[in-house]
């Protein structure tokens, strides 16, 4: 009897021992269709993000513009509607055009002004050129190099996918006319003279050509 009694203590308490740690099954219990359905229904559920997603910095347009500009907000637009626009790329490609387009106008080399300048621009600078050539003067000028340059204003039409960006550019350049004898009338080619323009380029972002085009000159 008193081994019985000892068994049966050894048998209750492993029983209590396992419902420790196993746990009891009150009440409804999942099957393992039930926990498949339910993570389903996570996987389903919608996904929350943060809204604060939307404000991460873009460098790229803020190393150029303040980040509260209109600016800023036009160069976001021109992004997402060409995700492989970049101020950066614009902006140095910006300072070459201006060097190229500054020379062949000082040198009278419209050649290199015709794929570079809207029609109105163009016409405008060969105005300017053949009066030089008629009154017989010539001028030679050499780019010394880029003081400055930074973005003044930029507009994008959604509607018409027309964008116009507006840049100051801070120069140095030689310049030196003479007369249809050499001999010089206005400049030297020692003196370096500082040179200030502001310009709006313009691109229908729709195309696909990579050029932007010199609109004006302000």
């Amino acid at each position: 009897m008193l081994q019985i009694f000892i068994l049966a203590a050894v048998a209750i308490f492993l029983f209590w021992r396992l419902r420790a740690v196993l746990g009891s099954r009150d009440g409804f219990e999942k099957t393992l269709n039930d926990i498949k359905d339910s993570s389903n229904d996570v996987g389903n559920a919608p996904l929350v993000v943060d809204q604060k997603i939307e404000n991460i910095t873009d460098d790229d347009i803020f190393d150029y513009v303040e980040e509260n500009s209109k600016s800023a907000k036009v160069f976001k637009k021109i992004k997402e509607f060409d995700p492989d626009f970049s101020v950066n790329k614009f902006v140095s490609g910006a300072k070459m055009a201006y060097e190229i387009i500054l020379m062949a106008f000082e040198n009278g080399d419209l050649e290199k002004l015709k794929n570079l300048l809207e029609k109105k621009v163009l016409t405008s600078f060969k105005s300017v050129i053949d009066k030089r050539k008629k009154d017989g003067f010539i001028v030679d000028a050499k780019f010394i190099g880029m003081r400055d340059i930074r973005i003044v204003d930029a507009t994008f039409s959604e509607k018409t996918k027309i964008a116009d960006v507006t840049l100051l550019f801070k120069s140095e350049i030689t310049t030196v006319v003479k007369d249809n004898k050499g001999t010089i009338v206005e400049g030297h080619p020692d003196e370096i003279k500082k040179q200030k323009d502001t310009w709006v380029f313009t691109k229908n972002l729709s195309e696909k050509t990579p050029i932007w085009l010199l609109k004006s000159t302000l």
